[in-house]
């Protein structure tokens, strides 16, 4: 199964813009060395600088230029964006009472007369 996904994207990963461009790097190896023949003092920081900087010579290789990797890229991406549609349900508001006890329950602060009066002095036990 993994090989079949491996064979099934293999060629959007190919034909993706930036591996594609990757892919040429022989190409600059070689066009390095094409121009490191006619001038032997050229190091491969001047011929980067020489392509890609824009201070290229006059030596009618202009077509194998535009060869080189990262030198034109193509930007034909197709950019889609799914979004789900979302679908609003309307809940109609409830409000349930559930605790139905007081937080203030003034009826145990009530005298009980069994205890007779709160100002009476002590009562022995026995």
């Amino acid at each position: 199964m993994n090989k079949v996904v491996l064979l099934l994207l293999f060629p959007v990963l190919i034909f993706n813009t930036s591996v594609r461009e990757v892919i040429k790097a022989p190409q600059l190896v070689l066009h390095f060395l094409q121009h490191h023949q006619l001038n032997a003092e050229i190091s491969f920081i001047d011929f980067l600088e020489m392509h890609y900087l824009g201070q290229d010579l006059d030596d009618n290789d202009d077509e194998e230029d535009m060869k080189l990797p990262f030198k034109k890229i193509d930007g034909h991406h197709i950019i889609s964006v799914g979004v789900p549609e979302e679908k609003f349900i309307l809940l109609k508001a409830v409000c349930l009472n559930i605790y139905t006890k007081k937080t203030f329950d003034y009826t145990n602060c009530y005298n009980n007369p069994d205890f007779g009066s709160l100002f009476r002095p002590p009562i022995s036990i026995a």
